[in-house]
């Protein structure tokens, strides 16, 4: 055989389509036209890219569909879906530049792959498949290059660098939303920050075009600005790394308004007279209709955003591929129903989604939002389900190319997750459960499961927990989400032309609300509403393990029962058959008679699934069982445990016997409870609240939850504590009292001391205020352990503090740097206390950029190790014969 006959079998299967394989006389027919005995099919001929595109699509894509309704995914994008993806994840990281190279060298190789199948067609398969994983790599890397030159291209890359304050013009991009971590005391103003584009700055006296995409962050003088503002204003450039911003602009005025496109400002007034509109209906309808429409949550309590997020159902307070896919699916019915042409109704669909897109504005979440749920619309218009996977694959490409900072978003892979989910599963699912279930509940409950199953991974990282309810309360809340959409949506379009027709449509929708509301706060009180759930990777594993324990226990039950009704019917009927012809004589039976296949008691195919289930039962209950063992296992010996509490701070000191010396509690009572119940802490005989800001108090409730508390130490440069620091310290039975320096006291064998502030008025910035306490410990021979422990103390008041202890300056072990490793923090305190060991708690992708560079770097100058919460989660410390020992609570 020619070393060219494989590439020849390749194209005539690339040449050979659906239609022709219709049309094909069946094998052995001669009549009709059939061809003669060997002879072979006139070869379509194809030359140059539709060769090679029509051989990749034979060669790596699957059979069409049969007649059997059988749907076959097309997985055909898959991979090169995947080195995007890859790709696009870890270029940011690299040094400038190294985007280019990659590309170049994939593009090079593309070009030689190229060559080769011209004058060498052989190994067809696997050269295709390279060729098509090295074009998406070199693709996405050439784009993330272009778009980093741009971001940072002309003079606004030395202002980033210099950390300077500039004069700029921009173009918001989101509106203006409160955070929940700035100003938390009382009198404070109020922190507002959103996305932005500067377009123009000036610097150093020159003024520049630009392209670069900060984060801005203002006070309480920002909080009208809204999308497709062009604004000027003036602050300070802070980098912020690799991410989807390129710096942090901490402004320092007000804004002025530019301009607002005329489009932009029609949306704003829809917008706002839709959110007016929604003031006569009650606090819950009125706090979740324009977050279920608009994606707007301003409005939603602390408590209501809490129960939906232990009931699962926080998803629908931000527009999601649901939300696209009902507005498509509306339009599309619609126009089935006035007998559209099928292109047509698409097209109507898709200019309705835009209009969708640009009334809740268009964010890269809710872009993400309408790729995904445009997936169905597209695989109608194919007229083939499987084509679902394969548009998947395309937007997952699009939007990476578009946007590839997504890569690194969680909202993005969740995204995907239950999209994949839906394609892979949401079908199936449903015909597992219609073995047990009607079809309408069946089909109810397979949606949710199926999303549930592939996104619980990554939601146990995000935040452990377990929602145990979640997919019982999406089955109960659903029904009425397509009815909130559709509705609010008419709502914002009638309200200009017909209000009165508005407000029915607002006062429905509201209605409807109440009833996601009771869900939410109904689910939330029922018992291990919120499982409590291994963190980090094994958490992740763990939900992996049982999710696949579901769908595997769905699958055997819809099997089984299957076929041991077919097992007993074929057995029977042959049986039957056997005995009719042994009495006609046709059969004589004997002992050793042939029995019929039929009566073998079931298929071997049956068998084997059977075991393979039960194999797969069987290694997930195993998983399950090692990782709650596991996790049932003594805590390590720990002396400080930093807490993993997101963005905040929340440190224990271990006092011995179940007590402890407990730092700040974070910024929510969950987090810092789970800490401590890990932990074994059912006293705390001494809490230090280091100031009044919500990061470091907020959390008090779930510290104090079922524990006894001694004293009560608090810093705040205000005369008034919070009311909840307050009510939650009265309903404990504690009262607090103001720390100042001097203060010293011992519990076991831990020693503290205050530091800062000094006794009298204190700093009147709140962070300056911060309690800073040393503490030593000495738990058995050469073991002793100094720890510095600062709060938010910023750079003046560091410098006022060694100042202040002159010759008495502490030898310390164990520096917990303070404000998270924010640059206000500076660096004396590093420089001169040189410790063993630095710890920084600070959330996973927060938005400050925390901890910062600067504050990295001067610990990588002093060589000290640096254990941060954001990558290890909660931290232990404790000392061994003179050596300091780390290790992470997962």
């Amino acid at each position: 055989m020619s070393r060219s006959a494989p590439w020849r079998r390749f194209a005539d299967a690339a040449s050979a389509g659906p239609v022709a394989e219709a049309r094909a006389p069946a094998a052995g027919n001669t009549a009709g036209g059939a061809l003669p005995a060997g002879t072979s099919p006139a070869r379509t001929h194809l030359h140059g890219p539709a060769l090679l595109a029509a051989a990749v699509r034979a060669r790596a894509g699957f059979r069409p569909a049969t007649g059997s309704g059988a749907v076959t995914l097309d997985f055909r994008l898959a991979a090169a879906a995947g080195v995007c993806w890859a790709t696009a994840l870890g270029l940011p990281h690299a040094p400038r530049g190294t985007a280019f190279v990659l590309a170049a060298l994939l593009f090079a190789a593309v070009l030689a792959m190229l060559l080769r199948m011209v004058f060498r067609p052989s190994g067809g398969w696997l050269r295709a498949t390279g060729l098509v994983l090295c074009s998406a790599a070199a693709l996405a890397a050439l784009v993330l290059g272009i778009r980093q030159a741009e971001r940072l291209s002309g003079p606004i890359r030395q202002a980033v660098d210099a950390g300077a304050t500039v004069t700029v013009r921009l173009t918001a991009h989101a509106d203006a939303a409160r955070t929940g971590r700035a100003g938390k005391f009382p009198g404070a103003a109020a922190r507002y920050q959103f996305r932005a584009e500067i377009h123009q700055a000036t610097f150093g006296g020159r003024r520049f075009a630009a392209a670069t995409p900060v984060l801005l962050i203002g006070d309480s003088s920002w909080a009208q600005a809204r999308y497709g503002d062009e604004l000027a204003a003036a602050g300070k450039l802070v980098r912020a790394g690799a991410g989807p911003v390129e710096a942090l602009l901490i402004a320092s005025t007000g804004f002025r308004r530019v301009g607002v496109p005329p489009v932009a400002a029609a949306v704003n007034a829809l917008r706002e007279a839709f959110i007016g509109s929604t003031g006569t209906l009650p606090p819950d309808a009125r706090a979740l209709l324009p977050g279920m429409v608009l994606g707007d949550r301003s409005q939603q309590p602390e408590d209501l955003a809490e129960a939906m997020r232990i009931a699962g159902l926080t998803h629908l307070m931000a527009v999601s591929g649901a939300n696209c896919s009902y507005v498509l699916g509306a339009v599309y019915l619609l126009a089935a129903l006035c007998r559209l042409p099928r292109p047509l109704r698409g097209l109507l669909g898709l200019v309705a989604l835009g209009g969708f897109v640009i009334l809740v504005r268009p964010e890269p979440s809710v872009l993400r939002a309408a790729a995904m749920g445009s997936i169905g619309v597209f695989a109608l218009l194919a007229g083939r389900r499987r084509a679902s996977l394969a548009f998947l694959c395309l937007s997952v490409i699009v939007l990476l190319l578009a946007d590839p900072w997504l890569a690194a978003s969680y909202g993005f892979l969740l995204s995907v997750l239950a999209t994949l989910g839906l394609v892979l599963f949401g079908e199936r699912c449903s015909r597992w459960l219609q073995r047990f279930l009607p079809k309408l509940l069946a089909d109810a409950l397979s949606l949710p499961l199926a999303a549930q199953v592939f996104c619980t991974p990554v939601v146990v990282m995000l935040q452990p927990g377990l929602p145990l309810y979640a997919v019982a309360a999406n089955v109960l809340a659903a029904p009425v989400v397509p009815v909130v959409t559709i509705s609010g949506m008419a709502a914002v379009m009638l309200a200009p032309v017909w209000p009165w027709m508005a407000s029915i449509a607002v006062q429905l929708a509201g209605g409807l609300c109440l009833w996601v509301g009771l869900v939410a706060r109904m689910v939330a009180v029922w018992p291990a509403a919120s499982f409590p759930w291994p963190e980090g990777v094994p958490g992740a594993v763990l939900a992996l393990l049982a999710g696949l324990l579901v769908l595997s226990l769905l699958f055997l039950g819809s099997r089984l029962p299957a076929a041991w009704h077919r097992s007993a019917a074929g057995g029977t009927a042959a049986w039957l058959q056997h005995r009719r012809r042994a009495h006609a004589g046709r059969l004589l039976p004997h002992r050793g008679a042939a029995i019929p296949a039929g009566i073998r008691h079931g298929s071997a195919r049956h068998r084997t699934a059977l075991l393979l289930g039960l194999l797969g039962l069987a290694a997930a209950a195993s998983g399950i069982a090692v990782a709650v063992l596991a996790r049932g296992g003594e805590t390590p010996k720990w002396v400080l445990a930093v807490c993993d509490v997101g963005q905040g701070d929340g440190l224990v000191l271990n006092a011995g016997e179940g007590s402890a010396v407990v730092v700040d509690t974070g910024p929510e009572p969950a987090p810092m409870d789970r800490c401590l119940r890990r932990l074994g802490v059912d006293r705390i005989e001494l809490l230090v609240l280091t100031h009044m800001h919500l990061d470091h108090y907020g959390g008090l409730a779930g510290a104090l939850d079922h524990r006894k508390v001694g004293t009560v130490l608090v810093g705040s440069s205000r005369a008034e504590l919070p009311d909840p620091v307050v009510e939650t310290l009265a309903d404990a039975g504690a009262t607090a009292q103001r720390g100042s320096a001097g203060m010293a006291g011992s519990y076991g064998s831990l020693r503290w001391e205050v530091l800062w502030p000094g006794a009298g008025r204190p700093p009147p910035e709140e962070n300056d205020a911060s309690l800073v306490l040393r503490v030593d410990t000495a738990s058995g021979p050469g073991a002793a352990l100094t720890m510095l422990l600062t709060g938010d103390l910023e750079s003046e008041a560091a410098a006022a503090l060694l100042a202040r202890l002159g010759p008495a300056l502490p030898a310390v072990d164990v520096l917990k740097i303070s404000h998270h490793g924010a640059r206000n923090g500076g660096s004396r305190l590093i420089q001169a206390l040189r410790p063993k060991a630095a710890v920084i708690s600070a959330g996973r992708g927060n938005d400050y950029g925390h901890p910062a560079p600067e504050i990295l770097a001067a610990l990588e100058r002093e060589q000290v190790p640096v254990f941060r919460t954001d990558l290890l989660g909660t931290i232990l410390l404790s000392a061994d014969g003179g050596r300091l020992e780390i290790a992470a609570l997962r």
